[in-house]
């Protein structure tokens, strides 16, 4: 069987979006959820937690390929950076080496080039100023892996239809500061077979 992609936060509002992606292309896909799915072709999964290192050991085989899709967890704060740890550590552990991790344009040190509008919304409200603070922890993790990484930075996500006209690094003068989960998830989906952006920082934007 063909290598598998496997999708952590596969079931979130841009981690589904990925999967169907793969699937569309008819991709091995493997997801770890916290519930049952519906089983489709090309899609496997486990019911089990990324808190729970052993349960990420199970699933990862050496030649896999990783996209780290992971939400925000209102009543654990730090599911993010600490799920990415246990998912690196059992990566190192068997062997795998390409992954991809969805993180947020405004984490790291991409919060010194945000607007001051921004930082103040950020900074006043607890969820999205625990959100931001964990995606920073989350980069730091993976940029100290040894693996060949690459970190997405989208702007605003939105749910509007997908454009395919999104830039990278550096916006148009007449970009929204959003971009489509669409988007988002094709870029991932580009990258985790393309390869083009690797040990690199990636902000997109429509």
């Amino acid at each position: 069987m063909e290598n598998k992609i496997i999708v952590f936060g596969g079931t979130g509002e841009v981690g589904q979006v990925i999967v169907q992606k793969l699937l569309d292309k008819e991709k091995h896909v493997y997801v770890l959820t916290r519930q049952t799915m519906e089983s489709k072709t090309h899609l496997n999964h486990k019911v089990g937690n990324v808190l729970d290192i052993e349960t990420i050991e199970q699933i990862i085989d050496q030649d896999d390929k990783i996209i780290i899709s992971l939400g925000f967890n209102n009543s654990s704060l730090d599911t993010m950076s600490k799920g990415t740890a246990n998912i690196i550590a059992a990566m190192k552990k068997i062997g795998a080496k390409r992954l991809v991790c969805l993180s947020a344009q405004g984490a790291g040190d991409s919060w010194n080039y945000m607007p001051d509008e921004f930082k103040e919304m950020v900074l006043n409200d607890k969820i999205l100023k625990a959100s931001f603070h964990d995606h920073g922890i989350q980069e730091d993790i993976v940029k100290k892996s040894d693996l060949e990484w690459t970190i997405v930075r989208p702007t605003e996500i939105t749910g509007e239809k997908e454009k395919a006209t999104f830039t990278k690094n550096s916006p148009a003068e007449n970009s929204t500061f959003q971009i489509s989960k669409f988007d988002v998830a094709q870029f991932i989906v580009d990258e985790i077979e393309g390869n083009n952006f690797i040990k690199q920082v990636v902000m997109i934007t429509d």
